[in-house]
């Protein structure tokens, strides 16, 4: 059965217009498990390890585009989703830009 996380809120600090945050690490449920972008800010996504078969995204949940990649760094920006399908659970964190 599918899961979804959400990723945030966390909290961050404005310096020079840059935005910095702590690394998270997501922990994720089963596959396929959608990862939805709750923070105010764009937030890097970056998957590696694990057994991985595909990764999209999503601005709206239900049409979702591959990545084309088995692992990575993707940017989501508030709302949007990434859906990772894994035979393994990979590492998965996230951090805000």
């Amino acid at each position: 059965m599918a899961s979804t996380v959400q990723l945030g809120p966390v909290e961050t600090v404005t310096i020079n217009t840059m935005v910095i945050g702590p690394r998270t690490t997501v922990a994720l449920g089963s596959s396929p498990c959608s990862l939805q972008n709750s923070c105010a800010t764009r937030v890097a996504v970056h998957v590696s390890a694990g057994t991985v078969s595909a990764i999209e995204l999503s601005k709206d949940g239900a049409t979702f585009d591959s990545v084309g990649l088995l692992g990575g760094t993707s940017f989501l920006n508030p709302s949007d989703i990434c859906r990772i399908t894994f035979i393994v659970a990979p590492t998965v964190v996230f951090w805000p830009l």
